[in-house]
C-alpha cells in the first residue's frame, strides 16, 4: 500500500511543471535572494521558503485576467532563514501567484483643518472614507453635521447635509439635514451612505452627490429600527456593514436596504460586543473586524458572523480600524492615541502617535487606507491627517498548472 501511495505521489509531481522567477526588491542584499521550492504531493502542496531578511510573509494567488489576488496564507511576521509552509493541494492546483516578503513603513505626510466650521475646518470628525474613482476623501464632521468633500492634498471640493431631524414637520425641514452623522461610506454604485447618528438612519446620496433617501430603516418600515447607528463599510458585494453602538451589534444590509443578518450583541462572551465603533471587511477572506471598544479589542468574525479571534496588544480603547491591501490590520486608539499596524494574528509591527511636527494624536477616530496613503480622523484635534505608506520587499512567482499532454 505504501509502495502505491509512493507511486501515486511521483506520477502526480511529474503531471505539474512548477517555475519560480525572481525578483529582489532590495538591493542592499548581496548574496541572499529569497527563494521558493515548491512540490505537490497528492493533498499537499510544501512551499519550501527562503527568506533574507525579517519581514511579513504571504503566499498569493492571482487569477488570469483579473486584478483580483486571493491571500492563500499571511500575512505573518516571519524571521530570517528557511521555512516550510504547506498548504492544501486543491487550493494552488492549476493557480499560480507570488510569494512576498515585505515591510510597511508609515510616515507623517500633511494634515488639514483646524477647529470652526469653514471649508478647511472640522469640528470632532469620527468618521471617513476615501473614494478611489472620484480621487476624493470623504470626512463625517459630525460636530458640524455635514459631510465634506476633500481632494487628496486636502483642498475642500463641497459639504452636504447641515443640521436637522429626519422626522417632524416636512414642511420646516430639508430631507438631507443630518444630526451628528458618525461615518460615511463610500459604496459599489458610485453611491455615498451615511450613518446618521441622532436621526438613527442610513441615508443615501448618488453618483452626483444628490440626496437619495434612506437606505435603512426604510421610511415604511415599522418593525427595523436603528439606535445610535456609528461606524460603516460597503464590502465587495455592495453589502453594507452598520455598527449599531446602543444595540452593541453590527448589522448587514443588502444594497436594497433589507437587513440580511447581525453580529454581536450585549455579552461578555467572546462572540458579543460593547460599545462597538468601527467596522472593516477584508476583502480576501470578507473577514469582519470589529472595533469593539469596550472589550479594549479588535473581534474578528467570519464572512458568516462565527467569532474567529480578536486582537488586543497595546490596546485599551480602540475606536477605527481598516485592514490594508496586503491583509495587514490598521488600529487607532482614542485613550492611547496611537495609530498601530498590526498582524491578523494581533502582534503589533509598528505605531504612531503624533504628527511628523511634534504635535501629538487626540481621540483619533476612524481610518481609510489606499496603496500609498493613510487617512485618519483625528479628532480630538479637529484635523484630518495623512501617512505615507511605503511597501519594500521582494517576491517569487510560483506555478502550479498541468503539463500538455501528447
Amino acid at each position: 500500500m505504501n509502495g502505491r501511495k509512493l507511486l501515486l505521489s511521483a506520477i502526480i509531481a511529474a503531471l505539474f511543471q512548477f517555475s519560480v522567477n525572481t525578483a529582489i526588491a532590495n538591493p542592499s542584499e548581496l548574496e541572499e535572494k529569497l527563494w521558493v521550492n515548491l512540490d505537490l504531493a497528492s493533498d499537499t502542496a510544501d512551499f519550501r521558503i527562503h527568506l533574507p531578511y525579517d519581514g511579513c510573509l504571504s503566499i498569493i494567488s492571482t487569477v488570469p485576467g483579473r486584478k483580483q489576488r486571493d491571500l492563500l496564507w499571511g500575512p505573518r511576521i516571519m524571521k530570517k532563514g528557511t521555512w516550510r509552509v504547506p498548504l492544501p493541494a486543491g487550493r494552488i492546483l492549476n493557480r499560480s501567484g507570488t510569494v512576498e516578503l515585505f515591510n510597511i513603513e508609515i510616515k507623517s505626510s500633511s494634515q488639514t483643518g483646524s477647529r470652526g466650521n469653514g471649508e478647511r475646518q472640522f469640528n470632532n470628525p469620527s468618521g471617513l472614507d476615501f473614494d478611489a474613482v472620484k480621487n476624493e476623501i470623504l470626512v463625517a464632521d459630525t460636530g458640524n453635521d455635514r459631510i465634506v468633500r476633500l481632494a487628496r492634498n486636502g483642498r475642500f471640493i463641497a459639504q452636504h447635509g447641515g443640521f436637522g431631524l429626519s422626522f417632524g414637520d416636512r414642511s420646516e425641514e430639508r430631507e438631507d439635514s443630518l444630526d451628528d452623522p458618525h461615518d460615511v461610506a463610500i459604496g459599489g454604485f458610485s453611491n455615498f451612505y451615511v450613518s446618521d447618528h441622532n436621526n438613527e438612519r442610513i441615508c443615501i446620496f448618488d453618483s452626483y452627490r444628490s440626496y437619495r433617501g434612506n437606505l435603512y430603516p426604510r421610511s415604511d418600515d415599522r418593525r427595523n429600527r436603528l439606535s445610535r447607528p456609528r461606524g460603516l463599510k460597503v464590502d465587495s458585494e455592495n453589502n453594507i456593514w452598520v455598527v449599531e453602538g446602543r444595540a452593541d451589534r453590527v448589522l448587514k444590509v443588502s444594497p436594497s436596504g433589507d437587513k440580511l443578518f447581525e453580529v454581536g450583541g450585549f455579552g461578555w462572551s467572546a462572540q458579543q460586543l460593547k460599545d462597538p465603533t468601527q467596522i472593516d471587511i477584508s476583502a480576501s477572506g470578507g473577514e469582519i473586524y470589529i472595533a469593539d471598544r469596550g472589550k479594549g479589542r479588535i473581534a474578528v468574525f467570519d464572512r458568516l458572523g462565527a467569532f474567529i479571534s480578536e486582537i488586543r496588544d497595546h490596546l485599551k480603547s480602540p475606536c477605527g480600524v481598516a485592514i490594508d491591501e496586503d491583509g495587514l490590520v490598521l488600529v487607532c486608539d482614542d485613550q492611547t492615541n496611537e495609530l498601530g499596524l498590526y498582524t491578523p494574528q494581533g502582534i503589533r509591527l509598528s505605531y504612531l502617535d503624533r504628527c511628523a511636527d511634534g504635535t501629538v494624536f487626540r481621540r483619533p477616530a476612524d481610518i481609510a487606507v489606499t496603496d500609498s496613503e493613510i487617512f485618519m480622523a483625528d479628532s480630538g484635534n479637529h484635523r484630518v491627517l495623512t501617512f505615507s505608506r511605503k511597501k519594500t520587499g521582494s517576491n517569487v512567482a510560483w506555478q502550479a498548472t498541468p503539463a500538455v499532454l501528447e
